[in-house]
């Protein structure tokens, strides 16, 4: 008798369900799936909506490129920018705060360093070549290649572009790179028209150099107007692999066109990077642009020679002319000061036509924006008045310690 009941105690007891139990059951398993469903639909809903915010938008939108366009025009003001109060073009771009502005007198180059908070965009901003002949500007554009050191690869840039780069640097990226690190979620845009294009290419090239992971980064791009070429091949390889780069062009401007794509003895070719936004028609609708690949010949590339001027250089790009920060009449102001541009011949100009006549070698000894080849390791030419074409420095006292530039055509000092 004990033996059963020691033997009835150890039997499980089965669980009965009924009808109404395994509904409800059902029901409250039903229900925690639906609301775990809801929320994950709901979370990924609230991460989607908040990523990093881009107020800026695209960067070829009509809106922006005029933006970017009144920078670039920005640089070439004469006064302060500390208010942020310097006309027509400052008035555009109300709402940008100066972070600092910088200069090198004896090469004449500026830019200035400022922040649109509503937009979260860092601005880095250069001046392009004052005004002056069409020589001038030629002079300053053509000369030898020399390397640009830090890219993997065997990449040569214009000489003297790099050099005006190299005199300003040091005012320039490690203020940036401070700048960069206190507003981690602003974008980064390089601008500049002319001169200030390359000054511009450089700047943001060695702001990636110096951080890494900006390199290949939709943050960063790089936006100029009338650009002149910078390099050759492996530089615009090296830019395109590393940089959102977009270049307008006016139908006619010549500077574009300067180095020749074509090699240049004694010195090489240029190639231009990035994508060229085409402004067919400047005179009826500045902001209608075709966009196109580097050197497409359809593009800036398919105008001739003889239609070439150079008072397209300063615009209209999107309805602003460059002369529009001008604070004085006939300051500033590249269409003005032209010396007779509209008679120029540019179908005769060695550098824009191969003359197998014209004595290259002798030209690259003497032209370009550092002056003197040879001088380059002395770092410019100091209290030098002029430089009389390709003939050489004359009447030069000293060039930093050197007594006397002789005027012989050619000569490499």
């Amino acid at each position: 008798m004990q033996q059963q009941i020691i033997s009835s105690s150890c039997k499980a007891t089965p669980t009965k369900y009924t009808h109404n139990s395994f509904s409800h059951l059902l029901q409250h398993t039903l229900s925690f799936k639906l609301i775990s469903l809801i929320s994950l639909i709901f979370l990924s809903v609230l991460i989607e909506a908040a990523p990093v915010p881009n107020t800026l938008g695209s960067i070829t939108s009509i809106p922006n490129l005029q933006s970017f366009a009144n920078y670039a025009a920005i640089a070439y003001t004469k006064g302060p920018l500390e208010n942020w109060n310097c006309g027509e073009v400052c008035l555009a771009t109300k709402g940008t705060q100066l972070v600092k502005d910088f200069n090198n007198p004896r090469l004449n180059t500026r830019g200035y360093i400022a922040t649109d908070p509503e937009k979260q965009l860092i601005i880095v901003a250069y001046r392009g070549t004052e005004p002056g002949s069409i020589r001038n500007y030629i002079s300053d554009f053509v000369i030898y290649h020399d390397l640009w050191r830090t890219a993997p690869v065997r990449a040569l840039v214009h000489h003297g572009l790099l050099n005006a780069w190299n005199q300003i640097q040091p005012q320039v990226t490690d203020d940036l790179i401070k700048l960069v690190k206190e507003k981690p979620d602003f974008r980064i845009g390089f601008m500049g028209h002319s001169l200030g294009g390359a000054l511009a290419t450089f700047s943001a090239l060695d702001l990636i150099e110096k951080v890494p992971e900006l390199a290949k980064n939709e943050k960063v791009f790089l936006s100029t107007f009338g650009q002149p070429r910078v390099g050759d091949d492996k530089f615009a390889e090296y830019v395109d692999d590393n940089l959102k780069v977009i270049r307008t062009i006016v139908r006619g401007d010549p500077i574009p066109r300067l180095p020749p794509s074509w090699p240049i003895p004694f010195v090489g070719f240029y190639k231009h990077f990035g994508e060229e936004l085409y402004i067919n028609n400047p005179d009826q609708d500045p902001n209608a642009f075709q966009e196109c690949n580097a050197e497409d010949p359809h593009c800036s590339e398919s105008v001739s020679l003889g239609q070439l001027s150079l008072k397209y250089h300063s615009g209209p790009y999107y309805g602003v002319n460059m002369r529009d920060a001008t604070r004085e009449p006939n300051v500033n102001s590249i269409e003005d000061s032209n010396e007779g541009d509209e008679n120029y011949d540019y179908s005769a100009d060695p550098y824009f036509n191969y003359d197998p006549n014209y004595n290259y070698e002798g030209a690259m000894g003497v032209n370009g924006v550092d002056g003197v080849k040879g001088v380059d390791g002395t770092k410019g030419v100091d209290g030098t008045k002029e430089v009389n074409g390709t003939k050489g420095v004359n009447g030069t006292k000293e060039v930093n310690g050197t007594n006397e530039v002789k005027g012989t055509n050619g000569t490499k000092h």
